[in-house]
This record gives structure tokens, C-alpha cells and sequence, in this order.
């Protein structure tokens, strides 16, 4: 019987995959990836180098309060920090971990150095957590923080947007944009206190479409959740369309003293 035509390797098909991995080596010694957090060289096939690997990974493991998503002692530990009551108007805040190296590097590179691509390595990295998992597993659609356009425009991309279109592709939950930025207000990391965040946001979003939120269970995401002003004031619009639910699912959150929660 002649050998099925699947199972019969073409005259030099061996040597041209030995070529192609040759000069995958050769690409990787000449060009080797470069960590984007720390610029030091990765391994062939990473992202990012072994050190910052490790401690992403540590940060990702730390427990955290699903209301407010700051760190706990341990898990299930009641949180000092919200003291039970989360962040306003929002059912459940989850993060990959905690605003430091690396994920602080990473995130300026992705929000300030055009490298949109580690927005999607940060989505992957997301994925791996079964809380995160579960909190899409729950929503209607997911909402990217939205900036105002000539913000956009001069950044080239919505870093949030990038990350909800990546669990998008991964997950198939859709995205949705009904709410759109009205005021280019000043940059929230100019602005040190909660009330002044607050009063820079003050009609900062508007509602485009209001049958999409209303009845849904919304899951906005964001990149860096500071003090929970931005998803404060979000969560005040949105509330107008009556949405089913509102969670929150953010790459870091920077950590505070007790006393200074997320209210």
C-alpha cells in the first residue's frame, strides 16, 4: 500500500526546517529580546527576563481585597484598608497585582513609550489568574476607561483599550464603548490627593449609548487604579444608564497606608 500523501516528507522539507532554526538562533544572538521593564537581555521565546518574570509572578500571588484591590495578610483577611465596603458603585475590583516593579515599568512603557504590545503581554499574564477568569466570566462586555481623543491622538492608542481587546480575543467577551470622554482634563498623575482627582474629572464622561449599559453587567478596564477617583466618577455616569452589575478588572493598583482606602 503507498504511504498516505500527508506522511510523505518533500525532497529537502528536513534541511529548510534545520535552515529556519538556524536563523532563529543566529536573529536571537544578533538581535536578542530586550525585557521591557528593566532592558536587560531575555532568554529566546520571553518576553521578559528571568528576574522580572519572578517578580511579577510574586506580586500576581500576593492576596488582595476583591472590593477594593488592595493587598491582604492572607487571603480571605478582612480588609483594613476598605474595611469591607470596596469602591464605590462597584461589586468587585480584581488586579493582576500591585503598582511596582516590574508592572510600573511596564506600564509606562505602554502608556508613554508607544509599546502597545505590552498591553497584550499584560492581558496574557492577566489570564492566568482564575480570579480574573472569573470576573469575565460574569460580564456582558468589557469597557475600557475612555480617553478624551486628542489625548489619544497623541498617544496613538488607548492603553486600556488595547488591554480590553486582547481578554476580548482571548475570552470572546466583547468590548463596548457607550461612554465616550467629553473634557480633556489635566493627567491624574499630576494630581496627588483624592478630592483633587475628583474635582478634575467633574463631567469628565458622557453616555453615547445608553441601551448598551442599561441591563448589563459592565466590567470596566483600566490600567492603574490609584485612588479610585477615575472609576468613581465613571461609575456615577454609568449608574444613569442602570446597568445590571459594575466590576472593576485593573493591571495594578497602587498601594496606601491603612485609613487612606479607595471611598
Amino acid at each position: 500500500m503507498e504511504p498516505h500523501a500527508s506522511n510523505v516528507e518533500q525532497p529537502g522539507a528536513h534541511w529548510l526546517q534545520l535552515a529556519r532554526g538556524w536563523l532563529r538562533d543566529v536573529a536571537d544572538f544578533c538581535y536578542p529580546n530586550i525585557c521591557p521593564a528593566c532592558r536587560a537581555v531575555c532568554a529566546p521565546g520571553h518576553e521578559l527576563c528571568t528576574d522580572c518574570t519572578s517578580r511579577l509572578d510574586i506580586s500576581a500571588g500576593i492576596p488582595a481585597c476583591e472590593l477594593c484591590g488592595l493587598s491582604l495578610a492572607y487571603f480571605k483577611a478582612p480588609c483594613p484598608n476598605c474595611v469591607g465596603k470596596g469602591v464605590p458603585h462597584y461589586e468587585r475590583v480584581v488586579r493582576l497585582g500591585h503598582f511596582d516593579s516590574p508592572i510600573r515599568e511596564l506600564i509606562h512603557r505602554l502608556k508613554y513609550h508607544r509599546a502597545w504590545t505590552v498591553g497584550e503581554m499584560l492581558a496574557d499574564r492577566m489570564m492566568r489568574e482564575d480570579h480574573v477568569e472569573s470576573i469575565l466570566l460574569e460580564a456582558d462586555f468589557l469597557l475600557p476607561v475612555p480617553l478624551h481623543a486628542i489625548r489619544q491622538l497623541s498617544r496613538g492608542y488607548n492603553q486600556s483599550e488595547v488591554i480590553a481587546n486582547r481578554l476580548s480575543h482571548l475570552t470572546g467577551v466583547p468590548v463596548a464603548c457607550p461612554v465616550e470622554r467629553s473634557r480633556n482634563t489635566e493627567m491624574q498623575t499630576h494630581l496627588h490627593s483624592k478630592a483633587h482627582r475628583l474635582a478634575n474629572l467633574k463631567n469628565a464622561f458622557k453616555i453615547i449609548d445608553e441601551p448598551e449599559i442599561a441591563g448589563s453587567r459592565v466590567v470596566v478596564v483600566d490600567d492603574v487604579l490609584t485612588t479610585g477617583a477615575t472609576l468613581q466618577v465613571l461609575a456615577r455616569t454609568l449608574r444613569k444608564a442602570k446597568p445590571a452589575r459594575l466590576s472593576a478588572l485593573v493591571v495594578a493598583v497602587a498601594e496606601r497606608t491603612y485609613g487612606t482606602a479607595v471611598r
